[in-house]
């Protein structure tokens, strides 16, 4: 059935147990059998697992691309961006959940009647927005593995049809951290995840942190984790549960956190009466706060842009959501402000801490929502949680923007204050910018033995506290920085790109945690074979078409990128400069058997002309969800055969090949023909 009123509105910057029948750690898309209590049966939208092939999510990107590319962009780059994207969710260990690319489809046109995600570009995206996802097709109510489900069949993820009128970005170029990190929020919205508010991927452009090099915090992997949990994981984690009210009715959708000075952030929302339940957390001690949802921002239907619980009927259900005043939990039915004297709560294992419960006060307005910190790189890009070098000499300015930290005049709020959590680090010497500049500045200095990490800022007024999860994060190195590119080839003839510049680490540790580098060509990740004696680092590229050029990104794996140095990264075109693609002859295909015949199982062979097909590297897909490919044989360069089942009858002229950063399909102007088996 098709869920109109299930459409997810994103505003993006540049996230031995069995589920609960009350609540998660997160919050997902909710319904309920009621409208009116008692809501002890929340059912969730999902990827019904049992009806996907190897537990892979196929998605599809329309073959028209953006109408208006960026200077210098392609639609390969789009397209590499978007597979790296899909593969963050896939990644999640703790998830069973994958995603599978299946090729490019033709917006209009249905690409499967089986499970599958679209991703289109539109040029109907609201005002204020940068993308969204829609649930568009949902299945009827039913039983999965853990209770009742409403399991979604098509999630489609809209994005700008025109990549250079994009609101606050200007050109949306595709290796840009704003557009990957749009990229994994909504495949997120896309597996059921809606927005949360510790800075992960899944929340809004006013609190995230998240990067191009760590996308995903604790609350989206606990998220997805929950939601599609691998074999074992349940086992793994411990759970949190409470109430939280205010004289004497339960809140709806007020948010409850955990974290500590060492941990990062887990959260989820309350169910219509106050109860709530999160699970997912990791075994440790954890402060645990509640605070109110924010006001929708521009751009946003509802706070935080919420999809509000319904019934199954998609009735409304009655929802008390006012403002109150955030407070810590102190071990007994009330709450502070001063995490000093929070109660450090336990989870184990396995076992559920219950009892953690909030009766907090009423106010008009929340006094401080909507924070996000900013640094800047030596180079003076802006960066957003920024990191902070540990054991430096002297402070790190941080800025800060958000509602009810300044007056109309540029002046600091009376009675703020703002510190950290824990003893890592210290805050100091807060002062506003100069106006018109809404913004304020702090001193922030992390210790020499702080624990590498997000660490948390406390913003206090003189009757509110707002918590601000990742405000920053500690490092013991500076970032990576690219200075030259270099083609060359190894002792067997083989494409190389020899890396110059700083800040690599091909496997080496920090202090305390291991930190690597990874190189990526228009997303996709190179080889790191080793090392030169002066330093550069000796990459075998992703296999693409001769004339190519990919932009060469280096990310490590403390969240810090190249990009935070060099915004304009430097490119790498293969078989060199002279090698342009009017220069180089297309690639073409010819496929038998002509027609996939539903039912079937078949082979299809697939000859190329000025192809370079690479065994572990060649993705293949009919660009719809009803052809599962259930093997792709590399047998040279030039020749494939691909195992298939068809569940529909289809023409194999809609193949799309891929390797690397090549992609060969009709709609990029390749020539495929068919060739009779007879």
């Amino acid at each position: 059935m098709k869920r109109p009123w299930l459409v997810r509105l994103a505003v993006l910057v540049f996230g031995c147990l069995v589920m609960s029948a009350n609540g998660w750690g997160y919050y997902f898309y909710v319904l309920y059998n009621t409208s009116t209590g008692p809501f002890n049966q929340p059912i969730v939208e999902k990827f019904e697992l049992s009806s996907l092939v190897n537990n892979t999510v196929p998605f599809f990107i329309s073959d028209t691309g953006p109408a208006v590319l960026a200077p210098g962009d392609s639609f390969q780059a789009i397209i590499g961006e978007i597979r790296a994207a899909a593969a963050v969710w896939s990644n999640v260990s703790t998830s069973k959940l994958n995603l599978g690319y299946g090729g490019l489809f033709t917006a209009g046109t249905a690409s499967g009647s089986s499970p599958g995600i679209e991703i289109e570009f539109s040029d109907e995206i609201p005002p204020g927005l940068v993308a969204y996802t829609v649930h568009e097709v949902t299945g009827n109510l039913g039983y999965g593995p853990d209770g009742l489900i409403v399991p979604i069949i098509r999630s489609r993820i809209y994005l700008p049809n025109d990549l250079t009128q994009v609101s606050s970005y200007g050109d949306f170029l595709s290796y840009s951290e704003p557009f990957f990190v749009t990229l994994v929020h909504e495949f997120g919205h896309s597996l059921g995840l809606q927005h949360t508010l510790t800075s992960g991927v899944m929340s809004t452009i006013y609190t995230s942190a998240a990067s191009k090099a760590t996308p995903l915090g604790a609350d989206d992997i606990a998220g997805v984790s929950v939601l599609y949990p691998a074999d074992g994981y349940l086992a793994t984690v411990g759970s949190i549960s409470g109430h939280v009210t205010r004289d004497p009715n339960g809140l709806s959708l007020a948010s409850v956190v955990a974290l500590s000075a060492t941990n990062p952030a887990i959260s989820t929302l309350t169910n219509p009466d106050g109860s709530y339940r999160m699970d997912g957390v990791p075994p440790g001690h954890y402060y645990v706060y509640a605070h109110p949802l924010p006001p929708a921002e521009y751009g946003e239907s509802t706070p935080n842009n919420i999809i509000y619980p319904t019934d199954v009927n998609g009735n409304p259900i009655g929802l008390n959501y006012n403002a109150f005043a955030t407070q810590f939990f102190t071990g007994n039915y009330g709450g502070t402000r001063d995490v000093t004297v929070a109660y450090s709560t336990p989870v184990f294992v396995g076992q559920l801490t219950s009892g953690v419960d909030f009766h907090v006060s009423e106010r008009a307005s929340q006094a401080v929502y909507g924070v996000r910190t900013y640094g800047f790189s030596p180079t003076n890009v802006p960066v957003a949680s920024p990191p902070i070098i540990a054991g430096l000499p002297g402070p790190s300015p941080v800025a800060a923007t958000g509602e009810g930290l300044l007056d109309a005049n540029n002046v600091i709020i009376p009675g703020l204050s703002i510190s950290v959590i824990g003893t890592a680090a210290t805050a100091s010497n807060l002062r506003p910018y100069p106006p018109p500049t809404p913004y304020i500045a702090v001193d922030v200095q992390a210790n020499l033995t702080a624990g590498e990490g997000p660490k948390h800022l406390l913003f206090a007024t003189l009757d509110d506290l707002y918590v601000l999860p990742a405000a920053f994060s500690v490092v013991v190195n500076a970032a990576p920085s690219i200075t030259a590119v270099t083609p060359s080839l190894d002792v067997n003839g083989n494409r190389i790109v020899l890396i110059a510049g700083t800040g690599f680490f091909p496997g080496e540790t920090s202090t305390t945690v291991p930190v690597n580098t990874t190189i990526l060509f228009d997303g996709q990740p190179g080889v790191i074979q080793g090392t030169t004696k002066n330093g550069q680092l000796v990459v075998a590229p992703p296999p693409a078409q001769l004339g190519y050029t990919a932009t060469v990104v280096a990310l490590n794996s403390d969240g810090q990128s190249s990009l935070f140095l060099n915004p304009t990264p430097p490119t790498f075109t293969y078989g060199g400069a002279s090698a342009t693609p009017a220069a180089v002859a297309a690639p073409s295909l010819t496929v038998t058997p002509e027609t996939l015949v539903a039912g079937n199982a078949t082979t299809v062979d697939v000859v190329g002309t000025n192809t370079n097909f690479v065994a572990g590297q060649t993705i293949v897909g009919f660009g719809t969800s009803d052809v599962v490919v259930n093997q792709v044989t590399v047998l040279s360069p030039n020749h494939l055969s691909v195992q298939v089942t068809p569940n529909v009858t289809v023409a194999t002229s809609g193949i799309n090949v891929t390797t690397g950063l090549g992609v060969i399909s009709q709609a990029l102007g390749n020539q495929i023909t068919t060739a009779n088996p007879k």
